[in-house]
């Protein structure tokens, strides 16, 4: 399979596509074929060598964080998906050193959920990262239960709101429903 990868830091000119093996799953892992993947401003930073944190050694990497695809292969022990469910995943590749951008990506199961419904894999890929910004922001503003959300906020004031859950929706594992129009 192709793959993108860096075996220096620099600039754009250290990437290449390189010819990998396909990747196995194992126990709890999943195998995705990649439809569409996401470049974040951290892959540039680490590509650069600018990144702070310490990154595991062993270049060359393929740099990655977001996935939409397929489900091509699943591996021992998972149940929650079949080969071809359409997914979105989330690749920790700073501490594997393999990401996303490639053909086929293995995942843990845990980083995988259901692909929103009726969106194309370009627009759905975008959505882990930011998925988890916001639900890390959630955390970190550690509100009680019953408090007014920043949804009902917008609503009061007479914005549009595009998305919103609470205690009666399913889990996006179960799919993703698109937002009403107005």
């Amino acid at each position: 399979m192709r793959a993108v990868s860096y075996a220096e830091f620099g600039g754009p000119e250290v990437l290449h596509v390189a010819e990998v093996p396909v990747p196995e799953p194992g126990p709890g892992q999943v195998r995705v074929r990649v439809a569409a993947s996401v470049v974040h401003p951290v892959d540039l930073m680490v590509r650069s060598g600018r990144f702070p944190a310490p990154l595991p050694t062993g270049l060359p990497y393929t740099p990655g964080w977001d996935v939409a695809g397929s489900v091509d292969a699943v591996g021992p022990s998972v149940e929650e998906f079949r080969i071809g469910d359409e997914v979105i995943g989330f690749s920790p590749w700073l501490q594997t050193t393999v990401g996303a951008h490639a053909e086929y990506v293995v995942l843990d199961a845990a980083w995988l959920t259901s692909a929103p419904t009726g969106v194309p894999a370009t627009e759905s890929a975008t959505l882990p990262t930011n998925g988890l910004a916001a639900a890390q922001a959630l955390d970190l503003l550690a509100l009680p239960a019953g408090s007014t959300s920043a949804r009902h906020r917008c609503r009061r004031a007479g914005r549009r709101v595009s998305s919103g859950a609470g205690p009666g929706d399913r889990p996006a594992r179960h799919g993703t429903r698109r937002a009403r129009r107005p």
